[in-house]
């Protein structure tokens, strides 16, 4: 699938020895900051939403959306599907023409995984889409998915996982977590580098939170594509409640471009250091 973006993003990360940021993004101002931070530092951008979202505005809706946005960049941008475990659902943005999906399977038994996700793999390659699998448990809350408990993805399984799923990209439990990290987090640095010697593509999941040296010591051990999702809600949500609780009267349109702003610097500090143009935020 030579001619497929979210392929050739990762392709083109690799020949770099960077990682592409793939931003999760819930409304079109989150969107258009996304792209506008990866405008601005001519880095190309992974944009992708949860499967939540894609069910609340449906997924030609968001694809129309993205495509709008991207049509006129000097950078490339891939449209994504995070955490669905839908297969109808993962099937509908594949016919829609979005570029991937990750059909997330990790919660059931090794291998169901593995045929759950090769028949996903197999309808998505017809249509030239890639697809992203996980293996192994990643804690943390993402919308409706919740793991309490991390089970560590380890080389051999993984490698079987990849080769029999046929998957695009692998996003291994190495210890990251979403939401929120409560004290430091123990990462599998060691997986993540005899991964990235095969060639199938590294996603590191649990981006928000983790420091510029962790993410940088990731990326060179070869972490490809870097998720981060919780830091943008909340500088969204962050702002929105500082502009409310100001004294200052705002109309709608200055309102909505300081909270674009302040989500544009949160994504872009981060794309900074994943592109190798920054070593801190």
């Amino acid at each position: 699938m030579s001619d497929n973006r979210f392929i050739h993003v990762l392709n083109e990360a690799r020949q770099k020895n960077i990682a592409v940021g793939a931003v999760n993004i819930f409304n079109y101002l989150t969107a258009d900051a996304a792209a506008e931070a990866a405008r601005q530092l001519n880095v190309n951008l992974i944009i992708q939403t949860s499967a939540g979202t894609v069910e609340h505005f449906g997924a030609k809706r968001l694809y129309d959306m993205v495509d709008s946005l991207r049509k006129d960049l000097p950078i490339e941008v891939a449209l994504h599907l995070d955490h669905c475990r839908n297969k109808e659902l993962g099937m509908l943005c594949v016919d829609t023409g979005w570029d991937a999906i990750m059909m997330d399977f990790s919660h059931l038994p090794f291998e169901e995984n593995i045929k759950n996700t090769r028949e996903l793999a197999e309808y998505a390659h017809e249509r030239n889409v890639a697809i992203e699998g996980e293996i192994g448990i990643i804690s943390g809350v993402e919308e409706d998915i919740v793991s309490d408990t991390a089970v560590g993805a380890d080389y051999e399984e993984t490698m079987e996982f990849i080769q029999r799923s046929r998957i695009d990209a692998i996003a291994p439990a190495i210890g990251t977590a979403h939401g929120i990290y409560h004290g430091v987090p123990k990462i599998n640095f060691e997986l993540v580098e005899r991964l990235g010697k095969e060639t199938t593509p590294v996603v590191i999941h649990g981006g928000s939170g983790l420091s510029a040296d962790t993410f940088i010591r990731l990326i060179a051990a070869g972490g490809r594509k870097v998720n981060i999702s919780t830091l943008v809600k909340n500088a969204y949500l962050d702002k929105i409640r500082e502009l409310v609780l100001s004294d200052k009267k705002y109309a709608p349109i200055p309102f909505d471009t300081e909270v674009k702003q302040a989500v544009v610097q949160e994504v872009q500090k981060h794309l900074k250091v994943f592109s190798g143009l920054s070593k801190e935020f």
